[in-house]
């Protein structure tokens, strides 16, 4: 029995820990000491609470930025063994960020995006409600090169949502192989689309690439807001200076 209860009080204080890192009216360094129990312990239930860290938000975010790169740090001494919780909570929560990291850091870029890539190919353009989800993942699709990208991040051109579509263009104008002209032309000429925030950030791409645009009626005659055309590449039109009146 009294092994037994050894178990049971050794369980209460894992799930204990567990709970007082993610217990956002916990003290930080109540958080912080229970971090640092739970990455002692080592099992792969503390370990993958510790990833429940990364769900909360605290009020001060240069604080909760700390606190969530100490527990990052604490995972990542745990090596390659982390690797496969750290898939499995990216996969189950919304705040993927940090677990790609490490997956990122302590195997490589390319796993990162596979693991992107996965996640964002469990995501429909006819989901009206995992907006949010679907724009972070282009946006962290947008900090990496990968020719894998642009044809995972081409549906979503069409998304419902202007966000997720102006995600979609960061996603795949970051990219430097052929295929981003290609998609990023045909996003241009959509005749549906009626965001002047993503037509302009369209125009700025081809214009910071001297993209040629096709002799297209229609594309000539709806250039984005604030570009003119010069030898078939558009260029950001001078702003015009206000005029101002001196009243005698």
């Amino acid at each position: 029995m009294a092994f037994y209860d050894f178990l049971l009080g050794g369980r209460r204080q894992l799930q204990a820990n567990i709970k007082r890192l993610i217990d956002r009216n916990a003290q930080a360094e109540d958080r912080e000491g229970s971090a640092r129990w739970l990455a002692d312990n080592g099992s792969e239930e503390a370990l993958y609470g510790m990833f429940g860290r990364f769900d909360l938000q605290v009020e001060h975010s240069l604080k909760d930025r700390k606190e969530k790169e100490l527990v990052f740090e604490l995972l990542l001494e745990k090596g390659q063994s982390i690797l496969p919780i750290a898939r499995r909570f990216a996969t189950a929560s919304p705040n993927f960020q940090y677990a790609v990291r490490i997956v990122e850091r302590l195997s490589s870029t390319e796993e990162a995006v596979a693991l992107l890539l996965e996640l964002l190919s469990k995501e429909s353009i006819e989901n009206e409600f995992k907006t949010e989800k679907k724009r972070t993942l282009l946006i962290a699709l947008a900090e990496r090169k990968d020719p894998r990208i642009c044809p995972a991040a081409a549906p979503f051109l069409d998304d419902h949502d202007e966000g997720v579509r102006a995600a979609a263009v960061e996603a795949i104008g970051a990219q430097s192989e052929e295929a981003p002209q290609t998609l990023l032309l045909k996003a241009l000429s959509n005749k549906r689309e009626e965001s002047t925030r993503i037509r302009g950030r369209l125009g700025e791409i081809f214009a910071e690439r001297k993209w040629p645009l096709p002799d297209d009626p229609w594309l000539l005659n709806h250039l984005p807001q604030g570009f003119r055309l010069e030898a078939g590449i558009l260029m950001a039109a001078p702003k015009k200076e206000g005029i101002r009146l001196m009243l005698g």
